[in-house]
């Protein structure tokens, strides 16, 4: 190719004229010269291509870097997320731990006040069986007995059996202080002889103090002999 030193346009090697300006070119004119008038030295142009082969291989291996960081944020973000998610999860079991340990204590405290509150409602005699014998006539004295436990041997207590026929009252029930044999029963007989054989008796117990333990009240049958209950 020979470049115009005139206007600098591309032409044939065979070419004698300028196509673009018509200046007359020569036929034999190295082409180097013609780089040289031109001001485009061919050295010049190998080594633009040298540039670019470098340029392209800065381009890749800027890609390169850039590949590497972007991973590298990636696996940073995974590694983060991950300590996260465990984290949370630990929070959430030791929560959960805690909540358990603390119902647990609940449930101890609920089982513990529940034992006490047995133990405080067995720690008081109550009426649990008992008997009554009337005489071969109801002139006779009605004896009434009842169990207690024998836990509560030796304890003082107080004793009202109100007795009535065909709902009359047969006698004034008044409280008699006892103490609890050592089988743990109570014995009470009636102050004076009834009119009728009861057929009600309602019997209420008392600590020595005068508070109400237990009442019971029990049907009888209007005869002699020995009922219980």
């Amino acid at each position: 190719m020979v470049f115009c030193p005139n206007c600098g346009a591309e032409n044939a090697d065979s070419a004698k004229f300028c196509k673009q300006c018509g200046y007359a070119l020569g036929a034999n004119r190295p082409i180097k010269d013609n780089y040289v008038n031109t001001g485009i030295d061919p050295s010049t142009r190998v080594n633009d291509n040298s540039n670019v082969g470098s340029n392209n291989s800065n381009s890749k291996s800027d890609n390169k870097n850039l590949i590497i960081i972007c991973l590298t944020i990636v696996i940073c973000a995974l590694l983060i997320a991950g300590a996260m998610v465990m984290f949370s999860n630990n929070n959430a079991n030791d929560d959960s731990d805690a909540l358990s340990d603390s119902a647990s204590l609940n449930s101890g405290s609920v089982d513990n006040a529940s034992d006490v509150e047995a133990s405080t409602q067995e720690s008081h005699p109550t009426i649990q069986s008992g008997s009554f014998s009337t005489g071969s006539s109801a002139s006779d004295k009605t004896h009434c007995t009842i169990y207690v436990g024998s836990e509560h041997a030796g304890e003082k207590v107080k004793i009202s059996v109100l007795y009535s026929y065909n709902g009359n009252a047969l006698n004034k029930g008044n409280v008699v202080p006892k103490t609890v044999s050592s089988d743990g029963y109570v014995k009470v007989a009636s102050a004076s002889a009834l009119d009728y054989y009861p057929d009600d008796a309602y019997i209420t117990l008392y600590d020595n103090d005068g508070n109400v333990l237990d009442t019971k009240e029990i049907y009888l049958n209007t005869n002699s002999g020995k009922q219980t209950f």
